[in-house]
C-alpha cells in the first residue's frame, strides 16, 4: 500500500495534518475493531492497520501530510479609551477610573464609606464590600478593582442579603459615582 492509498483508506486528504490522520483512523478502527465488533470485520481492521502504518513510516521519513501551521490567535480588542478626566460608567456595572489602582482603590473606599458601612477590606485582592440600603432591603455591594493600562477598573456587583436575587447595580452605581471626591 502506497501514501496515496492509505490516505484513500483513512478518508484524509494530502493535506490534512497529522491530527487529522490519527482522528481518522481512531474513529474508523473503533468502528471496524474485532473486539468490538466480532471476527468479521478483521480484514477492514487490518487495512486500516497497514494505512495507518505507511503513514506513519512516511511521517517519520519527512513525507508525510504535512501539519498545518498554527493559526495565529486573533489579536485582543483595544481596551476602552481612558476617562478623559476622573471616572466614567462602562457598561452599566463597572467604573472606569484614569487612576493607578492603588489611588483608585482609596477614592473607592472612601465613596463606600459615603454610601453605606464597609464591612470587609482586602488591598491584597483590591476588594472590599459594603453594606448598604436600597429600595428598603439591605444589600451588600462588593467591590473588585483590576488595574489596566488605561487605568483602573472597579466592578460593582450588588447581592440582596435579606432573600436570593441579584439586583440591578446602575442605582448604585449612580451613588458611588455620586460619593467620589
Amino acid at each position: 500500500m502506497d501514501v496515496v492509498e492509505a490516505r484513500a483508506v483513512l478518508g484524509v486528504s494530502a493535506g490534512d495534518g497529522w491530527d487529522v490522520v490519527r482522528l481518522a483512523y481512531r474513529s474508523r478502527i473503533r468502528a471496524a475493531h474485532p473486539d468490538v465488533h466480532g471476527v468479521g470485520t478483521t480484514p477492514v481492521a487490518a487495512r486500516l492497520n497497514e494505512a495507518y502504518a505507511v503513514l506513519s513510516r512516511a511521517r517519520r521519513a519527512g513525507a508525510a501530510p504535512p501539519t498545518p501551521a498554527p493559526t495565529p490567535p486573533a489579536p485582543a480588542p483595544p481596551p476602552p479609551a481612558p476617562p478623559p478626566v476622573g471616572v466614567r460608567v462602562v457598561g452599566g456595572d463597572t467604573l472606569l477610573l484614569a487612576a493607578p489602582p492603588d489611588r483608585a482603590f482609596a477614592l473607592l473606599l472612601e465613596a463606600g464609606h459615603r454610601v453605606g458601612n464597609v464591612s470587609y477590606v482586602d488591598r491584597s485582592c483590591a476588594i472590599f464590600e459594603v453594606v448598604v440600603r436600597q429600595d428598603g432591603e439591605t444589600c451588600s455591594l462588593v467591590v473588585t478593582l483590576q488595574g489596566r493600562a488605561h487605568g483602573t477598573e472597579a466592578l460593582l456587583t450588588l447581592e440582596a442579603m435579606e432573600r436570593a436575587a441579584s439586583l440591578p447595580p446602575d442605582r448604585i452605581v449612580a451613588r458611588v459615582l455620586a460619593a467620589l471626591p
